[in-house]
């Protein structure tokens, strides 16, 4: 996927603080670069005189910081971990007790399932995924990755549509997102699995707009265990007055896997206990999580009842199970093993091993 280049009002800004906010005197020419970690290409964000970069701030940068000073909006997130206003903030929801751990002491820090998964895998590789530092693109956009991904993309915007109607199997045959790269037999199975998907679509209960929410980011902070929770479901949607949690997967077979669902995928696990503790709020009757499987056969849709007792043990469990070393942890140490040929931050890791030697 094409890196998109940096807002102008960010450039703008950066081309006004070397213009004007450095000391000595003013320089007469500005340049402003970016640098890819990966392959050391470079891309000239700006280019020009001092007047010209001052000239931009005042095109590009008056609005955005406005927009920034006045904004009331509060925005739940990545950033609660650090903030010192959080024990404050009316956006913020608590959920004391969510993840089934207490530690008194530990400093607040955010996590979702991806961050369990990859912990579990190897400390150091969640630890370095949290840096932002740029991954493979031969692992994290593998075809089948890929593939899943373009898939949630055009359901993602099929469902958000102003006009709110159920998918049909009216598949158009270029049907990629853009940004996605796909080779011919990926995008033929594609367009299968998404024709698939017309049979379970969840916006056959839907009634109107609020009724849905697309990909929507929930979080919550545990104040036991202290720690920020984010999770972002597929879809949101009511059924009735009830709330429904929807996880869409795709695969390439017809044969289900096997093991016990909540531990296969433990989003499913956090959508069970935030429903079953009242969290999303709206009425228990209907409320469900939902696995939706698109086979190149047809799609597995299935239903678990979070008020169910076996069910709701068995979602706090994984939680805990996936949480709690991670919640220990103060030196996320590597792992090293056959799961480095297939670490997208690998490369970064010091105590990665290479392929060969795996395969001895």
């Amino acid at each position: 996927m094409h890196q998109a280049s940096p807002p102008e009002s960010f450039v703008a800004a950066a081309a006004l603080v070397l213009s004007e906010g450095v000391p000595g005197p003013p320089p007469e020419h500005v340049r402003i670069v970016e640098v890819a970690l990966l392959d050391g290409r470079v891309r000239t964000l700006f280019d020009g005189t001092r007047g010209e970069a001052v000239s931009r701030y005042r095109e590009h940068g008056p609005a955005a910081l406005n927009a920034l000073l006045d904004s009331q909006e509060f925005r739940p997130g990545s950033s609660c971990a650090e903030c010192p206003y959080v024990s404050a903030c009316p956006a913020l929801r608590r959920a004391p007790g969510l993840l089934g751990i207490e530690t008194q002491g530990r400093p607040r820090r955010t996590w979702s399932v991806t961050n369990g998964r990859n912990y579990r895998i190897c400390p150091a590789r969640d630890h370095l995924r949290r840096l932002h530092l740029p991954t493979a693109d031969a692992i994290e956009r593998g075809s089948a990755a890929e593939r899943g991904r373009a898939v949630h993309a055009y359901l993602a915007a099929r469902h958000g549509r102003s006009v709110l109607r159920p998918c049909t199997a009216d598949v158009p045959d270029e049907w990629v997102p853009e940004g996605f790269d796909l080779d011919p037999g990926q995008r033929t199975l594609g367009a299968r699995l998404l024709r698939r998907h017309a049979a379970v679509c969840p916006l056959r209960c839907v009634r109107d707009g609020t009724d849905l929410r697309i990909e929507p980011q929930v979080v919550r902070h545990d104040t036991a265990a202290d720690v920020v929770v984010i999770a972002t479901p597929d879809v949101l949607y009511r059924d009735a007055d009830s709330w429904v949690w929807r996880e869409t997967k795709t695969s390439a077979g017809d044969r289900p896997g096997s093991g016990p669902l909540l531990e296969r995928f433990p989003q499913l696990a956090l959508g069970v206990v935030l429903l079953a503790r009242g969290d999303l709020g709206g009425q228990p009757g209907r409320s469900r999580v939902e696995l939706e499987v698109l086979r190149p056969g047809g799609a597995d849709l299935e239903i678990i009842d979070p008020f169910a007792p076996a069910a709701r043990s068995a979602a706090e469990k994984v939680l805990r199970d996936l949480i709690g070393g991670w919640h220990r942890d103060d030196y996320f140490v590597a792992t090293p093993g056959a799961d480095c040929t297939r670490c997208e931050v690998a490369r970064w890791c010091p105590s990665a091993l290479p392929a060969e030697q795996v395969a001895r």
